[in-house]
């Protein structure tokens, strides 16, 4: 009587529950459609941008930000140091006058357009307080027009008007509220750029 050769059989351990072919590093459907839908969906989420892509993106952040804040803060010190160097308030409002109508692009567009940059990016935070900077820049621009118009209508210069004048009354409330505006958009330009990315 012969014997035959008993084969053994080899088993090699493999996760319970583990699909075909994961021991071999190949992916599973179920992982390769996850993939493809997610490309199909157009998934651009600053997490699944490549690299070197959400570096330039930050960069761009980081610069607009900058030049928000700085300059919000540079207008505020050439404010004061034209009224006190300057020898009649009549030239340090009109260099202050011509440095506001630079500064209303500014305050416009760098909230604008770190909208835009964060849209995506679905922090509500960001962008209430960027909405809010943007209201702030649309009513100081009007104020500032306003206040304008008041300096060219005078006979006089504001502040050699009495001040029981209804000119001159006028102009102090638009250019106080102009100023709590100026304040407002540099602590608004301040929280975006202490925020953490």
């Amino acid at each position: 009587m012969t014997e035959e050769p008993i084969e053994i059989a080899h088993c090699h351990s493999e996760p319970a529950g583990a699909p075909d072919g994961a021991e071999r590093g190949e992916e599973s459907p179920a992982a390769t459609a996850n993939v493809s839908s997610a490309s199909l969906a157009g998934d651009s989420s600053p997490s699944s941008a490549p690299p070197g892509r959400r570096r330039l993106g930050m960069t761009v952040t980081r610069l607009i930000q900058a030049l928000w804040l700085g300059s919000g803060v540079f207008l505020m010190l050439t404010a004061s140091a034209a009224f006190n160097a300057a020898s009649n308030t009549t030239d340090a409002a009109n260099v202050v006058g011509a440095v506001l109508v630079r500064w209303h692009y500014i305050a416009l567009l760098a909230p604008l357009l770190l909208m835009f940059l964060e849209w995506r990016r679905s922090r509500p935070v960001m962008l209430v307080i960027l909405f809010v900077a943007v209201l702030f820049a649309s009513f100081q621009g009007l104020l500032d027009t306003r206040i304008r118009m008041i300096r060219d209508r005078s006979a006089a210069p504001i502040s050699s008007l009495s001040q029981d004048d209804p000119l001159r009354r006028q102009f102090g409330m638009l250019h106080g509220m102009s100023s709590l505006l100026l304040i407002g958009q540099v602590i608004a330009a301040a929280a975006v750029v202490a925020t953490r990315e």
